[in-house]
């Protein structure tokens, strides 16, 4: 069975097998994030949707420890399992003379990449002035990584492996609470992510590893990002994710093509809106949707704005039109015919969708337990997960069938105590979250959902059942001798 915390598996192998490198007179830092189950909104986190998320007990864990050559060093033990290369060293000078675009091209190469996930963070530091890594009185660094985060299930493993390497370089450098509080640690996390590695993700993967709470929901409006107080289900109700084994990938290309798409959507509505405006006698000096197609009023949506979109967009004709969008995380092509209209009906939809979602959650909360008041109410936020999963299917073009067999199998089985499903994150693959009520019933059902998933596709689901806390308030762990 997998043991899902990493750290002591963490801490035993870099003892029998990095002891070289990691001396036990030397004191270790240990950190430790997990991932996320996206519950409800997803990829409307960069339009400045509310979104719903779960922490997992899946985590990544780094252990940190100095070293006298000015030098980083990063290992990854699961890459040592999967026979890869493993380890990288780069000079902290080296480091600091960059730009965050020539950083990017240096860990381009696929067998590269992962090592722009830990060295990013020390690299965000600095050029945000936290640490000078200039100054010869800093050392070098160890950071190795081993996370039970698995890697393109759509759970957020890599904003794991970041805020467990922020925190770990937080606390050594002592900026926690005086310099970095949690939502700008997981800000500069997800600059690693967009500018270091280069995947245009939202924040709202960073900010729950860093600030989500054990069996509740975290809830984010991300304008761009305002944390509102956690959410509790009702008494005997869970979320949880069955990982279609399928992966994912933030950085493939239809999740910057339709998050391309949605923000020429925004820019084509705010001239419709500046056009609307004239025609009233009220100018708009201001964007009236404050840059985010989530204020967008969907009634408003549907009949004054959508029918100026148009379905389909060349890359150059936009730009000729209407010059750039305001989104720093992606760039136009000029070739690349943009599904305009689809994707902005996602964002703007799917946002109204999660305020539905969060208002029939807290009705079922406040309702009688097992009465039909909870039930009708938990039946209604399941519905929207359904709405929230065939949207991204047709509209933002996320979806994969393996998914749609799972969430199928979901409504097949809701007499069983199961009210809804859908595909999280970036979508194309990855892992399904369910709304389930906590019984045997129900754990049953979804044993049964996994046979059957692998009878009809041929492959093995995995079900992400537990919770824990985000790696703010577990914070680090300093093991000496």
């Amino acid at each position: 069975m997998l043991n899902l915390n990493p750290v002591p598996r963490l801490r035993d192998r870099l003892a029998s097998e990095l002891a070289a490198d990691f001396p036990p007179s030397r004191p270790t830092r240990i950190s430790r994030a997990p991932g996320r189950l996206d519950v409800m909104g997803g990829i409307a986190d960069y339009t400045g949707s509310l979104v719903c998320e779960a922490t997992l007990d899946r985590a990544a864990a780094v252990a940190l420890q100095t070293r006298s050559d000015r030098q980083l060093q990063v290992f990854s033990f699961n890459l040592l399992d999967e026979h890869q290369p493993f380890t990288l060293r780069i000079p902290l000078g080296a480091l600091a003379g960059q730009s965050a675009d020539a950083l990017r091209r240096d860990f381009a190469d696929p067998g590269r990449r992962w090592a722009g996930y830990l060295a990013g963070c020390l690299f965000l530091l600095h050029e945000n002035k936290h640490i000078d890594l200039n100054d010869a009185s800093i050392p070098g660094f160890n950071i190795a990584l081993l996370s039970t985060v698995p890697l393109g299930a759509g759970v957020s493993s890599s904003a794991a492996i970041e805020v467990a390497t922020m925190m770990a370089l937080a606390d050594h450098f002592g900026l926690r609470e005086s310099v970095i509080d949690p939502m700008q640690m997981a800000s500069l996390c997800q600059q690693v992510e967009n500018r270091i590695v280069g995947a245009p993700c939202g924040i709202m993967d960073q900010v729950t590893s860093v600030a989500g709470q054990t069996n509740s929901l975290l809830r984010l409006v991300c304008q761009p990002h305002t944390l509102q107080p956690s959410m509790s289900l009702p008494a005997g109700i869970r979320v949880l994710g069955i990982n279609s084994n399928v992966k994912h990938s933030v950085g493939g290309g239809m999740y910057g093509k339709t998050r391309c798409a949605a923000f020429m959507g925004h820019r084509i509505i705010l001239e419709q809106m500046r056009k609307l405006g004239v025609a009233a006698g009220q100018a708009l000096a201001a964007d009236p949707m404050n840059g985010y197609l989530a204020n967008v009023n969907p009634d408003d949506y549907k009949a004054l704005l959508r029918p100026v979109l148009p379905a389909n967009m060349k890359g150059r004709d936009f730009v000729a039109q209407f010059g750039a969008t305001i989104d720093k995380a992606t760039s136009i092509d000029a070739d690349t015919d943009y599904p305009v209209q689809m994707a902005t009906d996602h964002h703007v939809l799917e946002a109204h969708r999660v305020r539905q979602f969060v208002r029939f959650v807290e009705e079922a909360a406040a309702a009688p337990a097992k009465t039909r008041e909870q039930g009708l109410a938990l039946d209604r936020a399941g519905h929207l997960m359904y709405a929230s999963h065939l949207s991204y299917t047709q509209c933002a073009k996320l979806g994969a069938d393996e998914c749609d067999v799972l969430v199928e199998l979901v409504h097949k089985h809701e007499p069983a105590g199961l009210y809804g499903a859908k595909i999280t994150g970036g979508g194309s693959g990855g892992t399904v979250a369910v709304l389930a009520d906590q019984s045997a019933r129900a754990d049953e059902a979804i044993a049964g959902i996994m046979r059957e998933y692998q009878e009809r596709t041929g492959r093995k689901a995995e079900a992400f059942l537990g919770s824990s806390p985000g790696a703010w308030a577990v914070g680090t762990t300093l093991v000496t001798g």
